[in-house]
C-alpha cells in the first residue's frame, strides 16, 4: 500500500515537473510586450471576477469635506470633485464591461465560428446565402448604429454588448470561412471526408478546435476590447453608457469637463489605454503562439 501511494506521488511529482519546465520555458521565449500584457490581462480577470462581491455604494461615497484631494496612503488615487475615492472607483468600473465584454466576445466568437465554417465547409446556395446576410450586417458603421439603438431603445450595457456581438459576427465569420477554405484541400480534411467522419465533427473538433482555435481566440479578445472602448466612449458622452453616480471609466473621464484636478480622470483614462493596448498584445501573442506550436 506505501509503495502504490509512494508511486502515486512520483508521478504526479513527475507530471507537476514537466508541466513546470515547459510552461517556464514557453514563458521565457516570450517577448517582454507579451508578459506585461499577461500580467495586466490576468489582474483585470482577477479584479473583474471579484469586483461583484464587493460592496460599494456611490452615494455614501460622497463627502464633500474630502474633495479634490491628492493620492496618500489613505486614498492611493486621490479623490475626486465629490470627495469619492479614485480608486474604488476605478476598481468597480470595472464592472460596467467585464461581463458584458465577455459575453460578446464569446457570443460574436461562437457564432462568427459556426456561420464562417458552415460558409466555407458546405458553399453552394447555403454559403451564398449567409454570406449576402453577414456581408449586410458588416455594412452597417459600428459607433453610428450603436448610438441609434441606444437612441431608440433605453440604453443599457446589456444592450451595447450585444449589438457590439451582433456587429462583430460578419467579420469573424468572413476570416473563419476563408481559413475553412483554405483548409477543404488539405489532405488530412479529406482524408476524414473519405473515412466517412461526420461533417459536425470535421466543422466543430477538426476545423474550428484544431485549426482555427487561435483566429477565435483573437477575435474573441478583440470583441472584449472593443466592449470596454465603446462603453467608455458612451458614457463618456453621458446619455447612452453607465449613469452617474455609478462609476464607470467613461463617465469618470468625463470628468475633465468640471474636475479641478487632473488625477480623477487622467487616471482612469490611462487605464483604459493601458488595458486595451494589453488586450490587444495579449491576443495577438496566443494567436501567435498557436501558430508556432503548429507549425
Amino acid at each position: 500500500m506505501t509503495g502504490q501511494s509512494t508511486g502515486q506521488s512520483t508521478r504526479q511529482s513527475t507530471w507537476y515537473s514537466t508541466w513546470y519546465s515547459t510552461w517556464h520555458s514557453a514563458w521565457k521565449e516570450q517577448p517582454l510586450s507579451f508578459k506585461l500584457s499577461s500580467i495586466i490581462v490576468v489582474l483585470v480577470l482577477c479584479f473583474g471576477v471579484i469586483n461583484p462581491f464587493i460592496s460599494y455604494d456611490p452615494v455614501l461615497d460622497v463627502e464633500l469635506s474630502r474633495r479634490d484631494l491628492a493620492p496618500s496612503w489613505e486614498y492611493w488615487m486621490g479623490t475626486d470633485g465629490q470627495g469619492r475615492s479614485v480608486a474604488l472607483r476605478l476598481f468597480k468600473g470595472i464592472e460596467a464591461f467585464f461581463f458584458p465584454g465577455l459575453i460578446a466576445g464569446l457570443f460574436a466568437a461562437f457564432v462568427g465560428g459556426v456561420l464562417g465554417a458552415l460558409c466555407g465547409y458546405f458553399g453552394g446556395w447555403i454559403g451564398r446565402s449567409l454570406s449576402a446576410v453577414l456581408e449586410l450586417i458588416d455594412t452597417l458603421p459600428r459607433m453610428v448604429f450603436l448610438v441609434l439603438i441606444c437612441t431608440i431603445f433605453p440604453p443599457s450595457i446589456l444592450l451595447i454588448s450585444i449589438i457590439s456581438s451582433v456587429l462583430f459576427i460578419p467579420s469573424i465569420a468572413t476570416i473563419i470561412r476563408r481559413k475553412v477554405e483554405a483548409l477543404g484541400a488539405e489532405d488530412y480534411i479529406l482524408a476524414h471526408v473519405a473515412h466517412g467522419f461526420h461533417p459536425l465533427k470535421i466543422i466543430s473538433y477538426h476545423i474550428l478546435w484544431l485549426q482555427c482555435r487561435a483566429l477565435l481566440t483573437r477575435q474573441m479578445i478583440f470583441v472584449f476590447s472593443y466592449v470596454l472602448f465603446i462603453e467608455t466612449a458612451l458614457s463618456y458622452l453621458g446619455d447612452y453608457g453607465v449613469q452617474e453616480p455609478y462609476p464607470s471609466w467613461g463617465n469618470m473621464v468625463a470628468q475633465s469637463r468640471i474636475s479641478a484636478v487632473a488625477w480623477p480622470w487622467a487616471l482612469p483614462a490611462l487605464a483604459i489605454i493601458i488595458t486595451i493596448a494589453a488586450l490587444l498584445a495579449f491576443g495577438d501573442g496566443i494567436a501567435r503562439r498557436e501558430e508556432e506550436v503548429k507549425r
